[in-house]
């Protein structure tokens, strides 16, 4: 057993998971008494903990006929069927994540929300579909206060099916199949299918999550992951036979069964028995947009990501304060690279955040954000030795011409400096508990980059009675008090870090990356190590890393941990894995592609066909 599978590393995680879940008041719902007795939890976490990889143990694939990199290998092989099959690889991202939705239904899921970064090599262009979740059309503003208009708490929110948005992905795929694939879910979803009704043998990544939420899991859930009281274990075969028929109504009705049929009313009366608010209405009305991507430059490539809500906005100004310095002449694992990248995260959170919401709502002061001008505003904050503890508040509109054209609780005024700003929105996300993503390409040149997420991972444990899929709990991410630009409202889309990217070099893709965490930064931090320090995939994913939440993974050297906290950087004491990253890199007429270890990611190319010796 590798060095980090102990005792101190795992309690170390669960620690930090816990205050997250205080910092944004998501401490779980009141559960059943814990079923599960000491013989089957004695050693769980040091059976089923994640490792930090060696390069070595990153396994790259390289192909000029289609690569898919996911996080489990059952979705995998599921996207290399298509692209062998001749399908391209919007065809891929679909089957892939149908059967993600049943082999790593506490990540993703057709309750999930989430996006879609597409590049389409016949025209060059590249396009962005937003399948968030949605507010329900009876949102207002005040929905989370109670009747003395004081804040209900996170846990009271999700218990009660109010944090449950209209989900997206459905919808997203079915737009995008329609606009670039060549084939639908009447085909595409023969794997997932076969998977939840034939049965599947539980992996070491879900079990660990079974073991760690076993509590929070409602009635339904409970009887499909626990057996006997107990947690799935490794091995365990998993059947999920309502998933199968909500799967086969897909395939046999398209996204109209979902979104106008029975499994919407199904859904919308369930969540109602909760006391949420959502109705068969608003899944009627649910629809995604398709938008260009937000580009913008980091040296001589172009990067291309999320142009909605926040998390795109916090990449881009996390990218654009590092750009000036030499990362290039540093040591990856020094204590001064890490600094920076930990200062950084830090502004950019606390730059961006507030005003960056859906944008059919809130206007965006984007010009201001991108500025010379805002980003040294931010940057000059970083002390060379020091941790920063009086971060000033930068408003974006100072730096744009005119103001919001709508102002009336869409725009909150620049907070007043206060000790370690910034620090409360990289701390309110777990590293990556309930997100998954994944990439593909394919032979024409296709790439699809899709992130998409239930919420932090089964917080609430509710699964749609019949239909064998758990309820988001992303709807929860608007601020549960009104005035700010992420407060809810009819139809709105909440907050969100997820940040697929596609780095173009020369008008052309060169990368892929993205990650279930994007509130960690390892994406960040696997793209500097290959553009800034020139690392293979193997590596740039192996390399060891840190978070503004005082996480750092093994590998970190000590010397440079103590330094850190010289600084006044609060590093824990233990380390703990740091989320998960995949990525496609270009070689020459080929891709690469990586999926990360830590949750037991693969990646697989097409077999290239070679004409036999004379021919």
């Amino acid at each position: 057993m590798r060095d980090g599978l102990g005792r101190g590393r795992v309690w170390a995680l669960l620690g930090v998971l816990a205050v997250l879940a205080v910092s944004v008041g998501a401490a779980l719902p009141d559960a059943p008494a814990d079923p599960c007795p000491p013989a089957c939890s004695d050693d769980w976490r040091e059976r089923l903990g994640r490792t930090i990889p060696a390069p070595e143990e990153v396994q790259v694939a390289r192909s000029s006929m289609g690569v898919a990199a996911t996080l489990n290998p059952e979705a995998t092989r599921a996207a290399l069927e298509v692209l062998e099959a001749g399908g391209n690889a919007m065809d891929a991202a679909a089957a892939a994540w149908l059967v993600l939705t049943v082999v790593s239904p506490n990540q993703t899921g057709l309750g999930a929300g989430g996006y879609i970064l597409y590049h389409d090599a016949d025209s060059g262009h590249s396009y962005f579909v937003d399948a968030n979740v949605r507010a329900g059309m009876a949102a207002h503003p005040e929905v989370f206060l109670d009747e003395d208009g004081v804040p209900l708490s996170s846990a009271a929110i999700r218990e009660r099916g109010m944090a449950v948005g209209v989900p997206g992905m459905v919808r997203g795929f079915d737009v995008a199949l329609k606009r670039w694939g060549t084939r639908y879910f009447d085909t595409l979803a023969d794997h997932a299918i076969q998977l939840a009704e034939g049965g599947w043998e539980v992996d070491r990544e879900l079990a660990l999550r079974i073991h760690e939420t076993h509590e929070s899991l409602g009635p339904q859930a409970r009887s499909v992951y626990l057996r006997d009281g107990r947690p799935l274990e490794p091995g365990d075969t998993l059947i999920q036979r309502d998933k199968a028929r909500t799967l086969r109504l897909l395939a046999e009705h398209g996204s109209h069964a979902f979104y106008q049929g029975e499994v919407a009313e199904a859904t919308a009366r369930f969540v109602q028995e909760l006391g949420g608010f959502l109705t068969v209405d608003d899944f009627r009305r649910y629809n995604v947009s398709v938008d260009p991507p937000l580009r913008f430059p980091y040296r001589e490539y172009q990067v291309a990501t999320n142009p909605n809500v926040s998390g795109g906005a916090t990449l881009a100004t996390l990218l654009g304060i590092l750009e000036p310095f030499e990362l290039d002449l540093m040591e990856p694992r020094s204590a001064t690279r890490y600094h920076l990248l930990l200062e950084a995260g830090r502004l950019a959170a606390a730059g961006a955040v507030q005003y960056f919401a859906d944008p059919e709502q809130v206007d965006r002061p984007w010009q201001g954000l991108l500025s010379r001008e805002f980003l040294e505003s931010r940057r000059s904050q970083i002390l060379p030795n020091r941790r920063n503890l009086e971060i000033r508040a930068t408003d974006p509109w100072s730096f744009q011409p005119g103001g919001p054209y709508r102002t009336q609780g869409h725009h909150p005024p620049a907070a007043e400096a206060v000790e370690g700003e910034g620090d409360a929105d990289w701390e309110a996300t777990p590293l990556d508990e309930g997100t998954d993503h994944f990439t593909i390409v394919d032979r024409e040149g296709n790439v699809v980059a899709v992130t998409s997420t239930l919420g932090v991972a089964w917080t609430a444990g509710h699964m749609v009675p019949g239909y064998g899929f758990m309820l988001n709990v992303t709807g929860g991410y608007f601020d549960r008090e009104p005035g700010g630009a992420h407060e809810i409202s009819p139809g709105k889309r909440p907050r969100s870090d997820m940040t697929p990217t596609i780095v173009y070099r020369e008008g052309e893709p060169w990368m892929t990356v993205g990650s279930p965490s994007p509130s960690g930064m390892q994406h960040v931090q696997v793209l500097l190590n290959v553009l800034e320090h020139g690392m293979d995939p193997a590596r740039a994913i192996a390399d060891p890393r840190v978070a503004p939440v005082s996480v750092w993974e093994e590998g970190v050297p000590r010397e440079v941990l103590d330094e850190l906290r010289g600084m006044g950087h609060p590093m824990a004491q233990e380390w703990t894995d740091q989320g998960a990253v995949s990525i496609l890199l270009r070689d020459g007429d080929a891709w690469m592609g990586a999926a990360d270890p830590r949750r037991d990611g693969l990646a697989m190319g097409v077999e290239e066909v070679r004409d036999p010796p004379g021919h």
